[in-house]
């Protein structure tokens, strides 16, 4: 499958995921998205193949694609055991009953390829197919709401009309492979045995029996596949041991197998296998969806106004700052939950308070466009070290190539910050060399 392909999958599943269960908590990756200034549906791959990596999501479809390989095979191999158990019963007795023989090899095929032809017209909706059909069904019943079962509901969704042609592909793939190897032994039993050929009948004349022959055999003839004559087939109410009357069977039997058997299932596999590879480069995501819209508002592209009278801190000064800026000195310090009348140190650049979610948001903004060379972020250990505060280290962390704490006090929550093992310095650390 195309990368491209498995990045939109990713995509549909995160939409029903968030669909059935709420937004998952994206604030920093939508940042790193729309830091990016790409298209639309770009920045929606982006944000959902990131979010894949982060909940699991990425390494089940690896997973899920690993056991659909393995499963192909092993049906690849129940196809070549069943096209020969198929070529053997068809030839079990001898003398050999024509019109069983032809039933018995197709039979099967020809009703299950009249009821995946009628699920093409009668089951547009769920992509043409009856398979699929019982697939939505099956994923619907044991589907749980979780991140790894919406997967295959994601992929129907995505592919919408154009899985007819996979689930045709494979269908008649496996049909062509079943065909195929009972030929293969059909030609060797008749290469290796002698076999006589007659036909059965109580309700029908020999007449009906001579009329069927030539029907049947009308378009194998064309492809070089001869029709015995009339005088064989009505004496072959009777097994005849002649040479020429059992090759003559022989090789009408095959012909009409071959025909409208390999002949068709060949063809609608190559019809559909053609049909896939062009539909599914017209594949793309429904920018309509409401949750997309959504997701419209949130990865509008990040700026930066640096002219706007709503600073990002109460004290950066930003005329010194663009100097500093365009001299690449991107040596800055931030202060998390810290009272705003605190007096960062004047030698070194202040990015600014990270107290409200304003604040935090300006802030992160900027890092992402400018990731700092080096950032201290000034922590008052009378605050506990909880979830959201941890959090939000490591977003400011991730911004920065290079990243110290500094304790500016004992407070009261010291020693659980201490146990943190965090690497700490103090405001001289910036005016180092990297």
């Amino acid at each position: 499958m195309r990368e491209d392909l498995k990045l939109l999958w990713l995509t549909e599943t995160i939409r029903l995921i968030e669909k059935d269960s709420g937004s998952f908590a994206d604030q920093d990756i939508n940042r790193q998205v729309r830091s990016s200034h790409t298209s639309l549906t770009s920045s929606i791959v982006m944000r959902a193949t990131i979010l894949s990596k982060q909940n699991g999501l990425f390494s089940a479809q690896k997973t899920l694609l690993n056991a659909i390989k393995i499963s192909f095979i092993l049906l690849l191999l129940l196809s070549v055991f069943l096209g020969a158990s198929l070529g053997i019963g068809a030839l079990s007795q001898n003398p050999v009953n024509l019109y069983w023989a032809l039933f018995s090899l197709l039979g099967v095929h020809l009703i299950t390829f009249s009821i995946w032809l009628g699920s093409l017209f009668f089951f547009t909706n769920v992509g043409g197919s009856l398979l699929v059909y019982c697939w939505i069904w099956l994923a619907k019943k044991f589907s749980q709401k979780k991140t790894i079962q919406q997967l295959i509901p994601a992929f129907i969704e995505l592919l919408g009309g154009k899985i007819r042609w996979l689930i045709g592909f494979v269908l008649n793939l496996f049909w062509t492979i079943i065909l195929c190897c009972a030929l293969l032994i059909l030609l060797i039993l008749l290469s290796t045995q002698h076999y006589s050929f007659e036909w059965k009948t109580t309700l029908l004349s020999s007449e009906v029996i001579i009329h069927l022959t030539h029907y049947l055999g009308l378009l194998p003839a064309k492809f070089g596949f001869p029709i015995p004559s009339d005088n064989i087939i009505k004496y072959s109410e009777q097994a005849l041991n002649d040479g020429e009357v059992r090759s003559s069977w022989a090789i009408w039997l095959l012909g009409v197998f071959i025909v409208y058997g390999i002949g068709i299932r060949f063809f609608c596999m190559i019809f559909c296998g053609i049909s896939w590879l062009v539909s599914c480069r017209q594949i793309k995501l429904n920018i309509n969806q409401p949750e997309y819209q959504i997701l419209a508002n949130k990865l509008q592209p990040l700026l930066i106004n640096v002219e706007d009278e709503d600073k990002i801190g109460n004290n950066l000064q930003w005329s010194s700052f663009d100097h500093l800026i365009e001299k690449g000195d991107g040596r800055f310090l931030v202060a998390i939950d810290m009272p705003e009348d605190w007096n960062p140190p004047n030698s070194i650049t202040f990015l600014g308070f990270l107290n409200t979610r304003e604040q935090r948001r300006k802030i992160l903004d900027y890092l992402q466009l400018t990731p700092a060379q080096k950032l201290l972020i000034a922590i008052d250990t009378d605050r506990a070290p909880d979830r959201g505060i941890l959090n939000l280290l490591n977003q400011l962390m991730s911004k920065s190539q290079q990243n110290r704490i500094w304790f500016i006090n004992q407070g009261k929550q010291f020693d659980n910050w201490q146990s943190l093992s965090l690497q700490l310095a103090k405001p001289e650390w910036l005016s180092e060399d990297i």
